[in-house]
């Protein structure tokens, strides 16, 4: 059988240095790749002397931003295909439950959820059932053993899951408990410091936990961060910024000699401060040199991060120039797009899987498929969104025109009260909300 979790656990800790801006581990992880093991520790730069900025949390952030919060389901039977209503308002209802860990709905979860999908490059979640209700946390991503067959790693047989608890003792102070929980198509089984405390069997008939990678590795049952592919570029332009720090700090320090060597004997000392008298003539050499390059290198260093990271290096200021033009925008945005469109795959097909099981668990029959289907990527003309609205509304269809706006209350507010109204000022009040 395949299990990776240690490999898991140290990949896992490396991006997590570079996403939370750990100096102390990106530096560690600088020094072995481009500092030679040659080189007396002593005579090696400290890390007072390292320069780095997080451009990877930047690019991390935006890629998750960027992926839509919000999607379409429908659930339809398996042999017609025929959408079932009452099935996919049970769906849409359970989604707004609060059986998603901490009291919270599907919705409040997901940005947890993309978060982890992003960084760690694997989502794990797993259903239970709770108080007659199924339930889904989840779970810790750092340390997880994937057991699949020996001869197809994509069979999995079951999911181990590890992590540290503390616990307050009676007497005062606290003790570390080693947690882990098996999962597997029979139970869940729980161990603290390898003591059984707890199994709980199960009659669904598949391993209650839904897999969801970002990015297939060939021979892996885990996906790929997307901070992976960054951290070389990260630590290229990690290098340009400790090379400029340098050039600044020693550019600015002078070099003091004798203007004539007949002014001093060979092996005196001569100390120079600012408002001090010499007692020969002296004068300042070096300085002065021009960082031009030096100053290229990291915008070349920064240029190549960020068309790696499929994110526009400027996006704030490059949207505010193409804020009305949907055409820039989107010229703009193509590379992220594509990227974002590729996660979608996945994410979508995970979503899928973790309702059907939902239906699985509460009526025991796959007769049912789920479609998720999430909304367009490309982003409109907002003067062309607003133009189209404003007809709709002087036309007397006030719902449509606020559904234009995305304004989905007043829209139900208004087909509720049979379209009528001061039609303006309520579009105009949508803007308003819209433009916040």
């Amino acid at each position: 059988m395949w299990m990776g979790g240690q490999m898991n656990r140290d990949d896992i800790k490396r991006y997590l240095d570079f996403y939370n801006g750990n100096k102390e581990g990106i530096f560690g992880h600088f020094t072995a790749r481009r500092v030679s093991s040659d080189i007396p520790r002593d005579d090696r730069f400290s890390i007072i002397d390292f320069y780095f900025q997080n451009d990877i949390r930047v690019i991390q952030d935006v890629r998750i931003n960027f992926t839509p919060s919000r999607f379409d389901v429908s659930a339809a039977r398996s042999d017609t295909g025929e959408i079932h209503t009452g099935l996919t308002g049970e769906v849409r209802r359970w989604l707004r439950s609060r059986n998603f860990g901490g009291g919270r709905s599907f919705w409040e979860a997901l940005p947890g959820y993309l978060r982890t999908h992003e960084n760690y490059g694997t989502l794990f979640l797993k259903l239970f059932v709770r108080n007659g209700r199924i339930s889904v946390q989840k779970m810790e991503t750092r340390d997880v053993e994937v057991v699949t067959d020996e001869r197809n790693y994509l069979d999995v047989k079951r999911y181990v899951f590890s992590w540290e608890e503390t616990h307050d003792l009676e007497e005062g102070g606290e003790r570390t408990v080693a947690m882990r929980e098996e999962i597997d198509g029979l139970g869940y089984r729980r161990y603290a410091d390898g003591k059984l405390i707890s199994d709980d069997a199960h009659n669904f008939g598949f391993i209650p936990v839904v897999k969801i990678i970002r990015e297939e590795v060939e021979g892996s049952p885990y996906g790929k961060s997307g901070i992976a592919d960054l951290i070389e570029a990260q630590q290229n332009v990690n290098m340009a910024l400790t090379k400029r720090a340098w050039a600044t700090k020693y550019n600015s320090f002078r070099v003091w000699a004798p203007k004539e060597a007949g002014f001093i004997e060979q092996g005196t000392t001569i100390r120079v401060s600012p408002g001090s008298l010499s007692p020969i003539p002296i004068e300042a050499v070096g300085g002065d040199v021009d960082l031009t390059s030096v100053e290229r290198e990291v915008d070349d260093a920064l240029d190549h991060l960020y068309r790696l990271g499929s994110v526009p290096r400027r996006l704030k200021d490059d949207m505010a120039r193409a804020a009305t033009s949907a055409k820039a925008l989107n010229a703009m945005l193509e590379s992220l797009k594509r990227y974002t469109e590729t996660k979608l795959v996945y994410l979508g097909r995970g979503f899928e899987e973790l309702m059907e099981k939902y239906l699985l668990i509460k009526y025991g029959t796959d007769a049912f498929e789920v479609t998720v289907e999430f909304p367009s990527l490309d982003r409109e003309d907002p003067d062309y969104v607003l133009s189209r609205a404003r007809f709709l509304a002087e036309s007397g269809h006030l719902p449509a025109a606020l559904l234009e706006l995305g304004c989905e209350t007043e829209a139900k507010k208004a087909k509720d009260k049979g379209g009528e109204g001061d039609v303006g000022p309520s579009v105009r009040d949508c803007e308003i909300i819209d433009g916040d």
